[in-house]
Order: structure tokens, then C-alpha cells, then sequence
């Protein structure tokens, strides 16, 4: 019996009510934006100020002019770097030279879960933009066996072997557009990072990360490498934020916390209003033998019902619609926001929603009496 009386009440309002309803849908999803824009700001301002003001993911050390070191003596640094940082870390790039034979040799991959993998999307942004190729970039299957194979970018010609600090490594691909690894002119070759001889000599380490570095990030880099090349070698400092740029975000950060402000406050307006509107069927209900409870439990699951529809509405239109256009303003939009902090915004959203429709729904229910049914609906 309860069930179908909610479901009938469920049809009638929104029957009868279909221009309401649109703007209550309207505003609750306008609301639950500005939340999830309130929020993202916050901690994107947090993070910003965290980072030490570094305008840049990206650090990089380059070696002094023919100052070299063998990649068996760089491994030890790069491992306990790459386990400081952890899944923090986006991609690293090594830079090593044969002086025998004039050819720069890079070396590409990724560090995740405490292992160094295969660049998955380095290796796409490469297969996509270079159309121009013969052969193919080497596989995973080459990449982890350590399997003596590379990829050359100009000065290897119609090869299919060459030579790297003596040793023979399998020429499985050609890449020739420029940008891929240096000039068509020159002679340079991608090698696995699993298939580098430890004898092969470096002079630059890069290391991207996910999220902009901290100070004791960038501080631990640099101590590592000058220590590694005993001074001999350039640390580069990222950029760091005007002055301009961090008024803005202070100034994000007021706007942030004024719309999530009012955003709460919408919350009461709103359902305030509804109940309002719906005083006279409560009573009929009452005078029909529904008791208090009941009637409270069919009007809140109506307001809970109403708040999955525009949550969800939301947050298609924030993911694929905000995100998209906002990460490039707002640098850390694509870190905050993940599944699991959408759930707890849900369950935060209702838990607002549900406090602030008890709280009308009871004031509503302790103010009627009979006399307003008897009266043809008069006070």
C-alpha cells in the first residue's frame, strides 16, 4: 500500500507540476556545477600554493659539455628518485651519446606501482603523429625482455642493424617526420630502456610529473643529480607564478567559497518552496489515515529522487563538458576529481539535502490541522 501511494504521488507531481519541476532540476543542477567548481578551485588554489609556485612539471638535468656517465652509475640515483615520487610520476626520458659513431640515444618509459614500464602515451602521441614511418616501434615484448632492438630517426638508412657503444642492437623501425627524436639530418635512435648496455653513456635525465613539484621534490632532484655528476651538470628551475597569477587564484579562491555558499543555501530554498506548495495534499493524506511517518518518507523520497536525476545530469555536464575546457586554467582539475570523490559528493549532497527537507517537512506537518482541509483549504 505505501508503495504504490508513493508511486502515485511520484505521477501526480510530476504531472502536475511539470514546469516547477523544471525549475527546481534547473537550479539543483546548476547548484551541484557550482559545487563541484567551488570545490575544484579550493583544492586546485591548495595544490597551487603546495607546489611552491612552480609553473612547470617537468625536471631536467643536463651534464656540463662531454661530461658523461655510464648508465650503470645513473641507475642507483633514477631508481631512488622514481621511488620517492612513485605513481606521481608521468614520464622520463634519458639522453645518452655514442661519440664512435655521432648518434644521440634516447630512452623513454614510465615508473607505476614500483615498476619502470612501457610509455603507453608517449608511445601513442608517436604512433599518431608520425605517419611517415617504415617498420614499427618496438613492442612491449621488446621493451621488457630487453631484447637488443632500437628505432632510428635519420642518418640509419635502409639499415637493419647498427651499432651502439659496439653493440649490435636490430633496427625494427624508421621514423622520419621531424620532431620525433631531433632532425631528419641527424643520426638518432630510441633504444628500450631494459635493452641500454650499462656501459652506455649519459648526460641528461628528465623526469615529468603528474603534478606540479613541491619544493622537497625539486629540492631532492637537484641534490641527486649534482651530487651524481659532482656538480658538473645544469639543473633546470621551473618557471615559477607571477604575482598576477596568484592574485588570481586568491581571488578564485573568494568566488569558490561564496558559490558554495550559496549553493548550500539553495538546498533549503528550495525544498522550502515545494513544501509549501504542498500543504493541502499533506493534510488529505493525514485525513485519509496516512500517519506522520509515512507522510514524511513519501515527501523525502520524492526530494531524493528529484536530487539522483539532477546529480547525475551534473555530473555528465561537469566531466565532459567543464573538465575539458577548465584543466587548462585550472591545472590540477584532471587530479582532483575521480570516481570515488564524486561518491562522497553524493553522499554529502544527500545527506544536505535529506537534513534540510526534514527540517521543512516537519515544520510543515506541525502547522497544519483539520480545520484547514474543513475550511476549503482557509486559514
Amino acid at each position: 500500500m505505501f508503495c504504490k501511494l508513493f508511486i502515485l504521488n511520484i505521477r501526480r507531481f510530476f504531472k502536475n507540476n511539470k514546469m516547477m519541476i523544471m525549475i527546481l532540476l534547473f537550479s539543483q543542477i546548476v547548484s551541484v556545477v557550482v559545487s563541484f567548481m567551488a570545490y575544484g578551485m579550493i583544492m586546485n588554489t591548495k595544490r597551487e600554493s603546495e607546489s611552491a609556485g612552480y609553473s612547470e612539471r617537468f625536471l631536467d638535468a643536463n651534464s656540463y659539455h662531454d661530461v658523461y656517465l655510464p648508465l650503470e652509475k645513473i641507475k642507483p640515483s633514477l631508481y631512488k628518485l622514481l621511488k620517492s615520487y612513485g605513481n606521481k610520476v608521468r614520464s622520463v626520458v634519458i639522453d645518452g651519446y655514442d661519440k664512435e659513431e655521432n648518434t644521440t640515444i634516447w630512452m623513454h618509459f614510465t615508473y607505476r606501482n614500483g615498476n619502470i614500464i612501457v610509455d603507453d602515451e608517449w608511445k601513442k602521441t608517436i604512433l599518431d603523429s608520425q605517419p611517415n614511418r617504415i617498420g614499427h616501434l618496438y613492442t612491449d615484448d621488446e621493451f621488457y625482455s630487453g631484447k637488443k632492438v632500437l628505432v632510428t630517426n635519420g642518418g640509419y638508412d635502409n639499415v637493419k642493424k647498427c651499432y651502439i657503444n659496439g653493440t649490435e642492437y636490430e633496427v625494427v623501425g624508421h621514423f622520419y617526420e621531424e620532431g620525433y627524436i631531433g632532425n631528419a639530418s641527424d643520426k638518432v635512435v630510441e633504444v628500450p630502456f631494459f635493452s641500454a648496455d650499462d656501459e652506455m653513456q649519459i648526460d641528461a635525465i628528465g623526469i615529468q610529473l603528474a603534478t606540479l613539484p613541491t619544493v622537497s621534490e625539486y629540492n631532492e632532484f637537484a641534490t641527486e643529480m649534482l651530487s651524481l655528476f659532482d656538480n658538473q651538470v645544469y639543473v633546470y628551475m621551473p618557471e615559477k607564478f607571477s604575482n598576477d597569477v596568484k592574485y588570481m587564484y586568491k581571488t578564485y579562491f573568494i568566488i569558490a567559497a561564496i558559490i558554495l555558499g550559496m549553493s548550500v543555501i539553495n538546498i533549503g530554498i528550495v525544498y522550502g518552496y515545494i513544501l509549501r506548495t504542498r500543504t493541502k495534499y499533506n493534510a488529505i493524506l493525514s485525513l485519509c489515515g496516512a500517519k506522520k511517518i509515512q507522510i514524511v518518507i513519501i515527501n523525502l523520497l520524492e526530494i531524493i529522487s528529484m536530487c539522483l536525476v539532477s546529480y547525475g545530469v551534473s555530473l555528465l555536464l561537469f566531466n565532459n563538458v567543464i573538465i575539458p575546457y577548465g584543466k587548462d586554467v585550472f591545472i590540477y582539475f584532471t587530479d582532483i576529481f575521480d570516481k570515488y570523490l564524486y561518491e562522497d559528493f553524493l553522499t554529502i549532497y544527500l545527506m544536505a539535502v535529506i537534513i534540510c527537507a526534514l527540517y521543512n517537512i516537519l515544520k510543515v506537518l506541525n502547522k497544519q490541522t483539520i480545520t484547514f482541509i474543513r475550511g476549503g483549504g482557509r486559514k
